[in-house]
């Protein structure tokens, strides 16, 4: 039987065990969490619906493209797209290295960070203060290069729908 169509609009209950972990992209790590980031943040991609094997760019301008010896992702951002008030400002690549840098600090640890810990330089251990991880490189404000250590691009092209993918500024 097909369902009734639905309609616009009204409120969503949803009786739960657990709750949102955390409101921050970097710190997320449970469903309600990314509940939270899908419907509040936009991240360099997305999966096809109901296909976990595709990407669809979102802040990226399209698919990444992953070297030949699949040690180096470059990433070229959608121009135009800006973060809402008070930073207003259009995203620049700078605002994605950040993002994935505070990963590895203690401040705000992600719960992925092997998602991200075979770029060049990242740390094996937490951080007391952001790290600059020089296996991210921003040549302008719309493109990004990830260096890997290891052949791992496919990889880590599909770890880009997380919500570590957010662009955050460092203001």
């Amino acid at each position: 039987q097909t369902p009734p169509k639905g309609k616009r609009g009204g409120v969503g209950t949803m009786l739960s065990s657990s709750d949102v972990d955390y409101m921050d992209p970097g710190q997320s790590y449970y469903q309600f969490g990314f509940l939270v980031a899908e419907a509040t943040q936009r991240r360099l991609l997305y999966f096809q619906p109901n296909n976990a094997k595709e990407v669809i760019p979102d802040l990226a301008e399209a698919v990444p493209e992953a070297s030949s010896d699949n040690r180096t992702v470059t990433v070229k951002l959608k121009r135009g797209v800006k973060f809402s008030p008070p930073v207003d400002r259009e995203i620049k690549a700078d605002d994605f290295k950040y993002a994935i840098e505070r990963l590895f600090t203690k401040n705000s640890p992600g719960g992925y960070t092997n998602y991200f810990d075979f770029i060049e330089g990242a740390p094996s251990e937490l951080q007391s203060s952001t790290p600059d991880i020089k296996g991210i490189e921003t040549p302008d404000d719309h493109t990004l290069v990830f260096k890997l250590s290891k052949p791992y691009a496919a990889q880590f092209i599909q770890s880009m729908v997380l919500p570590y993918t957010a662009p955050v500024p460092r203001e």
